[in-house]
C-alpha cells in the first residue's frame, strides 16, 4: 500500500490510482486544492501495484546531477508548424502537428483540455474536435483521470498513441506502463515551470465571474490574437444570461459572448503570480523528473528568442531523447531547424532546475484555506512592487514610447 508524505512529495500524477484494480485509491484535493491519493484500507489487498507505478518511489532523487549537460548527446531542433492554426498553440505548434499526424494514422491522442467547468483534464481521444481543445497552455495542474489505464489498453490493442504532459505526468505514465510494449507510443514532455493548484484556479474563476457578471466559458493563457507571440496576453471569454426579450443583461456588450483580453504581466494577477511561484505544488520545489528523468521520447518547449522564419506566431524547441523521438520529429511537415543543446538551454533553465518555494507561499495558502468566499485581494495583496511599477509605466505610455524609439533607431 502506497505511503509517504503526500503533501510534500506526491506530484499528483494519478499513476497509483490508475494502477489499483480494487478501487482502493481515490485522488482527492488536499486543503491547498492539489489532488493527492486517499487509500481505503478496507479495499486494499497489498498487491503492491501502486508502489511499482509511483514515479516518486521509482525515479532518481539525486537532483544534484541534473544539468544542461544531461542533453549534451541529444539531437536538438527548432520547429514551427506551417499550419495557420499554429497561432492557437502556445509556441510553434509542434504537438499540434504531431497529434494531427497520429490522428491521420488512425491513432489516439492524449493531452490537456478544459472541460465544461473549465477544469484542466487530460483526455484520450480519436477525434479532431479535441485537437483544438488541447492547444495552448493551461496554467493549472491537470487531472490525468484514468488516461494511463486507457493508454495501456490501447497499446495492448496495437493502437498508436501520442501523449503530452508535464515531467511528472510523463514520468507517471512511464512507471505505470512498466514492461508494456511501447512500440506504438510517442511520449512528449513539456518544459515545466511548475503546476498551480486547481483549487486556487477555481477561486480565480469565481472572482473573474463576479467581476464581469458572467459565466467564464473559455480561457486562453497564451493568446496570440492580440499582439502575436512576442507580447504575452491572456483572454477570458464570458457568456451572459439573456432577458425574456432576448436582450443581453450585461450593459458592456451587445453579444452573448464577451472576450476580455489583457497583457499577462501587466494586468493579470493569476498568471503573473503563477510565474512568480506563489501557489505551486510542494513537489515542484524539488522536482525529481527534470532533465532526462521522465522517460519521454521528446521534450518540447518555447523557444522564446524565436527565429525570423517563424514570424510572430511562435517557435518550439525540441530534444529528441531517443531514436523513436527523432523519427517522429522528422516525420512531420513543419519547418525544422537544427540547433544545439546549449542554444535551447540558455532560454529554458527549467529543463533541469526546480523553482524555489515562494517566501509568502504559506501565508497565501493560510488565507486561501480560511476564505469562504474568494475576493481579488487574495491575489492582489501578493503582487510584488515590480508588477505595480510596470503597470503604472504602461498606463503612462512609457513602454510604447520606448518601443517607438527602438524602432526609429533600427
Amino acid at each position: 500500500m502506497i505511503h509517504f508524505d503526500f503533501d510534500k512529495d506526491c506530484c499528483g500524477c494519478t499513476a497509483c490510482s490508475n494502477s489499483c484494480n480494487h478501487g482502493a485509491i481515490t485522488m482527492l484535493p488536499n486543503k491547498e486544492g492539489f489532488l493527492i491519493p486517499h487509500v481505503d484500507e478496507s479495499k486494499c489487498v497489498d498487491c503492491g501495484l501502486c508502489d511499482k507505478a509511483c514515479p516518486h518511489l521509482n525515479t532518481s532523487t539525486d537532483r544534484s546531477q541534473f544539468s544542461l549537460e544531461s542533453f549534451k548527446d541529444k539531437k536538438a531542433y527548432l520547429y514551427f508548424s506551417k499550419d495557420s492554426r499554429r497561432k492557437e498553440s502556445a509556441s510553434g505548434g509542434f504537438v499540434f502537428d504531431l497529434y494531427k499526424e497520429v490522428l491521420k494514422n488512425g491513432g489516439l491522442i492524449c493531452g490537456c483540455e478544459w472541460n465544461v467547468d473549465l477544469e484542466a483534464v487530460h483526455v484520450l481521444s480519436d477525434s479532431y474536435d479535441d485537437l483544438h481543445k488541447m492547444q495552448s497552455s493551461k496554467y493549472v495542474q491537470s487531472n490525468i483521470q484514468n488516461c494511463y489505464r486507457k493508454i495501456r489498453r490501447a497499446l495492448r490493442e496495437g493502437k498508436q498513441v501520442a501523449f503530452c504532459g508535464t515531467p511528472c505526468q510523463t514520468a507517471g505514465l512511464n512507471t505505470y506502463l512498466g514492461k508494456t510494449d511501447r512500440s506504438n507510443l510517442i511520449s512528449v514532455c513539456v518544459i515545466c515551470h511548475g503546476v498551480p493548484s486547481p483549487g486556487v484556479w477555481n477561486a480565480w474563476k469565481t472572482i473573474m465571474e463576479k467581476k464581469y457578471n458572467g459565466k467564464l466559458v473559455d480561457v486562453n493563457m497564451r493568446d496570440k490574437s492580440y499582439k502575436g507571440y512576442k507580447t504575452s496576453y491572456v483572454r477570458y471569454a464570458f457568456t451572459f444570461p439573456q432577458a425574456s426579450d432576448g436582450r443581453i443583461r450585461d450593459s458592456h456588450t451587445s453579444t452573448k459572448l464577451r472576450n476580455v483580453g489583457m497583457p499577462t504581466f501587466l494586468s493579470d494577477p493569476y498568471v503573473f503570480l503563477f510565474t512568480d511561484d506563489l501557489y505551486l505544488r510542494h513537489s515542484c520545489n524539488h522536482c525529481q523528473y527534470k532533465a532526462d528523468q521522465n522517460g519521454a521520447d521528446i521534450i518540447v518547449g518555447d523557444f522564446y528568442q524565436s527565429v525570423p522564419q517563424a514570424g510572430n506566431d511562435g517557435c518550439s524547441c525540441l530534444y529528441a531523447m531517443n531514436e523513436n523521438g527523432d523519427k517522429w520529429i522528422h516525420s512531420l511537415d513543419g519547418e525544422l531547424l537544427d540547433t544545439n543543446y546549449k542554444t535551447i538551454g540558455c532560454v529554458n533553465g527549467m529543463l533541469w532546475s526546480s523553482v524555489n518555494e515562494h517566501p509568502r507561499r504559506q501565508e497565501f495558502f493560510d488565507r486561501f484555506c480560511a476564505m469562504t468566499c474568494p475576493t481579488a485581494n487574495l491575489f492582489t495583496d501578493f503582487l510584488p512592487l515590480r508588477f505595480k511599477v510596470k503597470k503604472v509605466m504602461n498606463q503612462l505610455g512609457i513602454f510604447a514610447f520606448v518601443r517607438k524609439f527602438v524602432l526609429r533607431k533600427k
